[in-house]
């Protein structure tokens, strides 16, 4: 059974249908990209998986049990993390504060120590920032910090929308060691992300979104070998 599986989802803000019978999976502890280009409704997926944008038709389920309707923190609660495009970190509280949020499932305060100190292990910058405010942070710091919340709330699977975005390349190679790592813990991850290469060379399998309808899918090394994908989005 997959972690994750997503059937003729449709979603959309007001009259704008952004996703269009959307149907995907995600196996335990797969790495899956989603590559497409802006406004594609790469975004608005992992918003309507997350309960954020409200599904219109189809099914969301989460190991098993269809999740729809319920409210972002019990779908969190449930075991999945989101990282959002933009970080949206809590700019005025401390980086401790927002890893301690991240950690609002956890209701063993030992425990939730342990998961911050390997959070720092994976990010040992942040372990030198705990009472620096999130918003005086560098964009990779930030990006970090976001992810590092995420992975506090010790998700069976992580959603990642953009983590390169904007960032510089040493800062954006260490995200994606993290990432690529994660399989390892046990975590599943769905990535959203604008490079398309880095996103297809890390995924198992990619799904390609054009204005809302899936219209590829394969392993990341059959995509990234297929013309119609070197053209639209690796620049071959």
């Amino acid at each position: 059974m997959p972690i994750l599986e997503v059937h003729e989802l449709e979603a959309g803000y007001g009259p704008i249908r952004a996703l269009d019978r959307v149907s995907l999976e995600v196996q335990e502890g797969e790495l899956v990209a989603i590559i497409g280009a802006n406004g594609a409704g790469k975004t608005t997926l992992l918003m309507a998986i997350s309960g954020i944008v409200p599904v219109r038709s189809g099914v969301v389920r989460f190991r098993g049990g269809a999740i729809n309707g319920l409210q972002p923190h019990q779908i969190v609660r449930l075991g999945i993390g989101h990282s959002p495009e933009g970080r949206r970190i809590f700019p005025r509280l401390t980086v401790r504060e927002n890893l301690e949020l991240g950690g609002f499932t956890q209701p063993n305060s030992s425990q939730l120590k342990r998961d911050i100190d390997e959070v720092c292990g994976l990010f040992p910058v942040l372990g030198e920032r705990m009472g620096q405010l999130g918003g005086t942070l560098s964009g990779g710091e930030q990006q970090m910090l976001a992810l590092g919340r995420a992975l506090v709330g010790r998700p069976k699977l992580l959603m990642l929308d953009e983590p390169s975005l904007g960032l510089a390349p040493l800062i954006v190679t260490k995200i994606f060691e993290v990432i690529a790592g994660l399989s390892s813990r046990g975590i599943a991850v769905v990535l959203v992300e604008q490079n398309a290469y880095a996103a297809l060379k890390l995924a198992t399998r990619g799904y390609v979104l054009e204005t809302g309808r899936i219209t590829l899918t394969g392993s990341g090394k059959d995509l990234a070998a297929d013309r119609r994908v070197q053209d639209a989005y690796l620049g071959e």
